[in-house]
């Protein structure tokens, strides 16, 4: 009687369960690389089929009449895409033609889902998802995007390229490493503008996103609002994970995987609490490559590295190279050169401080104006019509703001009124001072400047912004020289106590100060909005400013400014003025006043310093455009000339006009007399 033999143990293939041989066969690719590769098209495109279906079902969007509509959008479309043509351009983007794209992206992310296709296949239906995304994101002219679809295309785009060096290991890894650092760079820069950010800083961020209908949620935001340590805590645990999620690349490898499972659950809770689901599909399927980078760079790679390997014996070939340095720079010879060579750094180092120097200089020499000496300092100031008589125009700038703000006020008062605007110390072209000034030295300083300046009194004192603060300190402190005042939307002492907009707006103006002096530092400001806005000011002026606001120096001592006036500054410009019948002038932009009702309180509260008073609101001007901008400047030259003319009558008698008229307030604006 023969036996059979026994059958053959089964593979471990066949061993598996369907569905874990389905998912092998779903992502598994020909090596390492691949699979990562396979897995990001994987979740990238359930992500990206999603958004797409969800555009389907509301395609009306997308109609002329829609929302985003290709008559307007076209509007936004770049230059160069008229080259090819109107009618192919509508063919493709308008509607319905557009419809077959968003159709021909959701068939295309299908196509990735399923299991079988080759890498060629891989690569032309990757490839196939980036222009599509580039042609809709441009299409919507950029509404309606976000990091999620960013991301999705910088996928794809990765994803096609390494198709194309399917022979090529070095490459197919350096897209992998690529892939990681773009990445871990959208974590970190995210973190870091939220650490920047004070409302996340202090966690009041949090609250407000989550009331909003379109990221809010009402259990979350009870939560949050509630509990100002909550808020604080979920604001700092943000930035700190998102800043810390670099270290995935070469911690050990327990602490990348919970770096990882963090971010999953980071985004599952974005998804549950913010609706941002695509945000899971597209952030996390780069997780594997960061976990293939993270096994090629951790401590447990650097331990296990072969003794042999090409890459140790570069190490070997540096740490040998570095050994003969240091022992030539132990001969004299060696010691001379390590002497010139640091000698040759200080050299330039000087160098650089000298072309500093040459700069400030040649900033100097064509500063506008005069440069006088008052208290062992220059101080720059821009006199006109110094020797013509009458009650002397004294401006006050604003914040960050140099003298010649007042350009066009100044040109409109005309060849016989005096008038004088100065940079504070720090400000402009003046030197800057040791310390923020106290109200108390900041009217001495401008009492001695009015003075080696040759300019009598009575003075009508003119403020823009927070320079209202201090020709109020001016007037308190010398009455007798002060004929009028001026308040061009000026600060209120207060509206950083009582207004709820201005003291959350406080922050991020400090913010601001910070980050313009960063781009000043770094040579960016020439193409920020603030050297524009100034080059609009009359020649030879325009130009000298616009060079002069991109010195961070600047922007350093308006943030001590700013710090300064909350400190001493608007507590001072509280007290009460000595005289309750000098004429007060108040002008405000209507901008101002739109942004925050409260504002037109503030300039109100203003003109009743004075029984003499008259208050106008330019409706169409802003806070900077009420000096910056030619018509509306002509406004603060009638209120200029309103006040100056009551102070000479004053003068004339003797004494501060009385509170007897009433004046007309001049077309265009609409007045207030107290």
């Amino acid at each position: 009687m023969t036996t059979s033999a026994p059958p053959p143990p089964p593979s471990a293939a066949s061993a598996r369960p369907a569905a874990g041989r389905f998912a092998a066969r779903l992502y598994r690719g020909q090596d390492d690389i691949d699979t990562v590769f396979r897995k990001l098209e994987l979740m990238t495109s359930v992500g990206a089929t999603i958004g797409a279906v969800e555009q389907l079902a509301t395609a009306d969007t997308l109609a002329d009449d829609g929302l985003f509509a290709w008559p307007v959008m076209r509007l936004r479309a770049p230059l160069w895409w008229r080259s090819i043509g109107e009618e192919r351009l509508e063919k493709v983007f308008g509607y319905p033609g557009v419809v077959g794209l968003v159709q021909t992206r959701a068939l295309t992310g299908l196509g990735l889902l399923l299991p079988g296709a080759t890498r060629a296949q891989r690569g032309v239906l990757a490839a196939t998802m980036c222009g599509t995304a580039h042609g809709l994101h441009t299409r919507m002219g950029g509404f309606g995007l976000d990091g999620s679809d960013h991301l999705t295309f910088v996928n794809y785009a990765v994803s096609a390229a390494e198709k194309a060096f399917g022979h090529d290991p070095r490459a197919r890894e350096m897209l992998v490493r690529f892939l990681a650092a773009q990445v871990c760079m959208a974590y970190f820069t995210s973190g870091a503008a939220k650490l920047i950010s004070p409302v996340w800083r202090d966690g009041t961020a949090i609250p407000e996103i989550f009331r909003t209908s379109t990221f809010g949620d009402p259990l979350f935001h009870r939560a949050v609002r509630d509990r100002p340590w909550l808020a604080k805590s979920v604001a700092w645990a943000t930035i700190l994970g998102e800043m810390a999620f670099p270290l995935v690349l070469v911690a050990p490898r327990p602490v990348a995987r919970g770096i990882l499972a963090s971010g999953t659950a980071f985004h599952l809770g974005n998804a549950r609490f913010m609706g941002l689901n695509r945000f899971v599909w597209s952030y996390c399927s780069t997780y594997p490559a960061l976990a293939h980078v993270s096994r090629s760079l951790g401590p447990r790679a650097r331990a296990a590295a072969p003794a042999a390997s090409p890459r140790t014996y570069a190490t070997a070939a540096r740490t040998a190279a570095a050994g003969r340095l240091l022992r030539a720079a132990a001969t004299p010879r060696g010691a001379a050169a390590v002497t010139a060579g640091a000698g040759l750094a200080l050299l330039a180092g000087a160098a650089v401080r000298q072309a500093n120097r040459v700069r400030d200089a040649r900033l100097r020499r064509d500063a506008p104006g005069e440069l006088l000496t008052v208290a062992g300092r220059s101080v720059h100031v821009l006199p006109r019509n110094s020797a013509a008589g009458g009650p002397s125009v004294v401006f006050e700038n604003g914040l960050a703001a140099p003298a010649t703000q007042w350009g066009w006020v100044q040109r409109g008062l005309g060849p016989r009124t005096p008038s004088a605007a100065y940079d504070r110390p720090g400000i402009g072209w003046s030197d800057a001072a040791a310390r923020p000034q106290g109200p108390d030295e900041a009217a001495d300083v401008l009492a001695e400047t009015l003075h080696a300046l040759g300019l009598d009194p009575p003075y009508v004192l003119v403020g823009h912004s927070i320079g209202g603060l201090l020709i109020r300190t001016f007037a308190r402190r010398h009455p007798e020289a002060t004929g009028g005042l001026v308040f061009v939307d000026a600060t209120h002492p207060e509206q950083f106590v009582r207004s709820p907009r201005q003291r959350e707006a406080l922050p991020w103006i400090r913010q601001r100060m910070t980050t313009t002096g960063l781009q000043a530092a770094f040579g960016l400001l020439r193409y920020s909005g603030r050297p524009q806005q100034m080059s609009g000011l009359p020649e030879p002026l325009g130009e000298a400013t616009a060079r002069i606001v991109r010195r961070p120096r600047l922007w350093r001592t308006a943030r001590e400014e700013l710090a300064e006036s909350q400190r001493t500054w608007c507590s001072d410009a509280r007290l009460p003025l000595p005289a309750t019948d000098t004429p007060v002038a108040v002008v405000t932009a209507g901008e101002t006043v739109r942004s925050d009702p409260l504002h037109a309180e503030f300039q109100r509260e203003l003109a009743l310093l004075s029984t003499v008073s008259r208050h106008d609101v330019v409706e169409e001007a802003g806070h900077e455009s009420l000096v910056l901008d030619e018509a509306h400047a002509a406004h603060v030259v009638r209120a200029v000339e309103w006040a100056r003319t009551r102070a000479a009558k004053g003068a004339a008698r003797g004494a501060p006009p009385q509170a007897a008229a009433k004046d007309p307030v001049p077309d265009g604006a609409r007045g207030e007399s107290a």
